[in-house]
């Protein structure tokens, strides 16, 4: 079982020591491990990288997988077994085979600057030792008792019988004992078909949204385009980028950023387990987009607060 402290090593050695404890979260059968850079840890939100998302760190095995922060893979971040996590990566990427992870973090040598470690799964198994089929026969002594040959006489028959001695030890029926890495010794993880029908992992928390009666209330803030559209109001922040709707509700969510770029509004959500999603919204005059920043602005400070970071 990967301890923390081995975690914090790999961090440190990969990652610098600036921030190494920082960037570590438990989330119960894993490490999520941030890959944002020193800068943005600092304070600097023009410095946060898009698209990575945090690393998933499994305890029991040490495996590192690395998913992104695309819609798609969202459900990834959201397991809390070991065994959610293998069923919702056949469900969401049937072509990633969940006993090959990207690499690991060593389980008996994790130090400080340890380099990272190609997967502790080799191609084949390592031969099991070889046993001899039967062990040498015991050298056996010409007995000096009896008369001695007769020149002409037939040579005598040997002292002890022809058949070939009995092995030493019995062969067992079974065969050699398993390998450790023997394809039987695994875990068996059987694919629920019915598994993938759970996802999102969290079904309860858009019912919250309008629409539903029960929603508390509040300011909202709305900026569509033709594709992409943003939604902030009492319940959270929404994304719907080309009719694929992210969710998420302010408990969930550790900061909310904004900014424009050319004629377009970008709005930026980092989920309380390390990972950033972006929405971008195209506003196509200046008057608009003016419009939008200052409405999201006064949105979020009523519900965050004000600050970068909100």
């Amino acid at each position: 079982m990967l301890t923390y402290e081995q975690v914090r090593d790999w961090v440190h050695g990969r990652y610098g020591p600036r921030h190494a404890e920082r960037r570590i979260t438990d989330i119960g059968y894993a490490y999520a491990v941030s890959t944002q850079p020193d800068a943005y840890l600092d304070g600097d939100t023009s410095a946060m990288t898009y698209g990575n998302g945090p690393e998933l760190v499994v305890k029991r095995t040490g495996a590192v997988w690395q998913f992104g922060s695309g819609p798609a893979t969202m459900p990834l971040y959201d397991v809390r077994s070991e065994d959610e996590l293998r069923r919702a990566m056949a469900a969401l990427l049937p072509g990633c085979d969940p006993d090959r992870p990207h690499e690991s973090v060593p389980m008996t040598q994790a130090q400080i600057g340890f380099p990272p470690v190609a997967p502790a799964y080799p191609a084949s198994p390592p031969a099991p030792p070889a046993y001899p089929a039967s062990p040498a026969a015991p050298a056996y002594p010409m007995s000096p008792a009896g008369p001695p040959a007769h020149p002409m006489s037939p040579p005598a028959p040997p002292a002890y019988p022809a058949s070939p001695a009995a092995p030493a030890y019995p062969m067992s029926p079974a065969g050699p004992p398993a390998h450790p890495m023997s394809p039987a010794a695994l875990p068996a993880y059987p694919m629920n078909p019915a598994a993938p029908a759970a996802y999102p992992m969290n079904p309860v928390a858009p019912a919250a949204y309008p629409g539903n009666p029960a929603a508390p209330q509040g300011p909202e803030f709305v900026a569509a385009d033709a594709d992409n559209a943003v939604l902030v109001d009492a319940v959270g922040v929404s994304f719907d980028q080309r009719d694929v709707v992210t969710d998420f509700v302010w408990q969930d969510v550790q900061a909310v950023h904004h900014t424009v770029r050319g004629l377009c509004l970008l709005v930026g959500v980092t989920h309380r387990n390390g990972v950033f999603h972006e929405c971008r919204v195209g506003a196509g005059r200046q008057k608009k987009l003016r419009e939008w920043s200052q409405q999201l602005a006064l949105t979020l400070g009523h519900y965050r607060g004000g600050g970068p970071g909100m």
